[in-house]
């Protein structure tokens, strides 16, 4: 997986290719954490993400809850049907600002 981040008008871009999983969690957990720190509004660009597992819904907890602390805003774009799936059954889209 790929984690790439830059600046736009909106705030922090966070932007994900390849699958999500257990093994390419460190870095993108490393790059929230980097940014938490950082900005009130970061946004996970997921056009290119494959697939996520608990792990990366673990990592969009934690940035969703950091957030929420510091009253910034945490928003998720682009996501495609496999990823909007596995929000809808583990809730995560009653928790998450999710755009397409």
């Amino acid at each position: 997986m790929t984690v790439t981040t830059h600046k736009d008008a909106d705030g922090v871009v966070i932007a994900l290719e390849g699958e999500l999983n257990t093994l390419a969690a460190p870095a993108f957990e490393e790059a929230v954490t980097r940014e938490l720190e950082n900005t009130t509004h970061l946004v996970v660009d997921m056009e290119k993400l494959t697939y996520i597992t608990s792990a990366g819904l673990r990592i969009l907890l934690m940035a969703q809850q950091g957030m929420d602390d510091k009253e910034g805003t945490l928003v998720i774009r682009h996501v495609n049907a496999e990823v909007s799936e596995v929000f809808n059954v583990t809730g995560f889209s009653g928790i998450l600002t999710v755009e397409a």
